[in-house]
């Protein structure tokens, strides 16, 4: 008994591996709910106040997306310049770009039960830095944003 719950929790969590992205499930507006990255397998949440979480991303059924970046600390937010780019469903990622050879982020997707999809650091290939380990400990980081969609 114990093998075929093994066996049936193993096919399950697969089926949820292998999610397959659709243009209708990941188009919307989607602001920032939460933000962070995994240290040692454990996901370490960063503190961000009223002003980053008004980050958000306009993903357009026309192949357009917007990202709206903000820093600073609430009261004094200080929106940057939107990022007007294209995107595309790659697999189990999206790709932001301007053309084929400059694409500006891909991050894995993760659609969440609860109407927030997951965005996670696409790293193909460990970046090697020769003689800092800290930087390339930097670099290979996975860091997570989590967003909820609005409309």
């Amino acid at each position: 008994m114990q093998k075929i719950f093994s066996l049936a929790f193993l096919i399950a969590v697969s089926g949820i591996n292998a999610q397959k992205l659709k243009k209708e499930n990941v188009t919307g507006f989607w602001k920032l709910k939460e933000a962070g990255f995994y240290e040692n397998k454990k996901k370490v949440i960063k503190e961000f106040d009223n002003c980053r979480l008004m980050r958000n991303y306009a993903i357009r059924e026309d192949g357009y997306a917007i990202y709206n970046y903000v820093e600073g600390k609430t009261g004094n937010c200080s929106p940057s310049e939107p990022r007007l780019s294209f995107w595309r469903i790659v697999e189990n990622r999206i790709q932001f770009y301007v053309d084929d050879q400059n694409i500006l982020e891909e991050v894995e997707v993760t659609l969440n039960k609860d109407n927030t999809m997951t965005f996670s650091s696409y790293i193909p290939n460990p970046i090697t830095v020769k003689g800092d380990a800290l930087a390339e400990k930097m670099a290979n980081t996975i860091h997570y944003d989590i967003l909820e969609k609005k409309y």
